[in-house]
C-alpha cells in the first residue's frame, strides 16, 4: 500500500511509467545497501546485517513487532488524504488549479512512505518486488483512483504475503524458506510479466 502511494504522488513529477520508479528506488536501495555493507565487513558484522534485512517471519514474536502499531495512524492519515494524492498524482499544474497546495500533499505523503517503509523494514525486513508487483496489478485493473485502490492493495499484499508465506513453509517443510526468498521468486515472475505486457 505504501508503494501504491509513493507512485501515486510521484507518477507526474519525473517519469510516465509508473513501473519505472520503484526501479529508481531499487537502485538508489542498492548504492545504500552497499555502502551498509563496506561498514559491516569493516566491522565484521556482515552476518548479523544480513540476517537483519532479510525478510523473515520466523523471528516475529511478541516483543518484536509493536513498532507496526506506529505505522497505523499514518495509514489513516494516507486513507483521508487519498483524494489529494490521486490529485497530486496529475501533476503540480494540474493540481495548483484545481486549489491544492502541492507541496504540502507531497511532503506528507512522502513523510508516511519513508516513515511506514522503515518501521516494516525495521521489524520484518526487506521483502522484494511487493511493493512492484501488488500496487501495479490493481491499478491496471481499478486505474489511477487511490480512495478506490488503497483497501484492494492493502488486501491483495496481505493475501500475496500469506500465500508465499505458507508455501516457505510447505516446500522443505519441516525447515522453513525466508519469505523475501518465496516473494522475489514469484515476483519476479509477475514483474516481468508485467514488463512483457506494457510493452505490448
Amino acid at each position: 500500500m505504501v508503494t501504491l502511494l509513493f507512485m501515486q504522488i510521484l507518477r507526474r513529477i519525473k517519469f510516465q511509467n509508473a513501473i519505472f520508479i520503484p526501479l529508481v528506488g531499487i537502485m538508489l536501495g542498492n548504492i545504500i545497501d552497499s555502502i551498509t555493507t563496506f561498514f559491516a565487513y569493516k566491522l565484521n558484522i556482515i552476518q548479523s546485517i544480513s540476517a537483519w534485512l532479510q525478510g523473515d517471519f520466523s523471528m516475529i514474536i511478541k516483543g518484536r513487532y509493536e513498532l507496526l502499531y506506529i505505522s497505523i495512524p499514518l495509514l489513516v492519515v494516507a486513507f483521508f488524504y487519498a483524494n489529494k494524492f490521486t490529485i497530486a498524482g496529475m501533476g503540480e499544474d494540474f493540481a495548483t488549479n484545481l486549489g491544492l497546495n502541492y507541496n504540502r500533499v507531497v511532503n506528507v505523503g512522502v513523510g508516511i512512505v519513508a516513515l511506514v517503509s522503515s518501521l516494516v523494514i525495521i521489524t520484518v525486513g526487506r521483502i522484494p518486488f511487493l511493493g512492484l508487483i501488488v500496487p501495479n496489478t490493481i491499478t491496471i485493473f481499478q486505474g489511477d483512483n487511490m480512495r478506490n485502490n488503497i483497501i484492494n492493495t492493502a488486501l491483495s499484499g496481505a493475501i500475496f504475503l500469506l500465500i508465499c508465506d505458507i508455501l516457505g513453509r510447505i516446500i522443505i517443510y519441516p525447515y522453513e524458506i525466508p519469505i523475501s526468498l518465496t516473494v522475489g521468486v514469484i515476483g519476479s515472475v509477475i514483474f516481468l510479466y508485467l514488463l512483457v505486457r506494457g510493452n505490448r
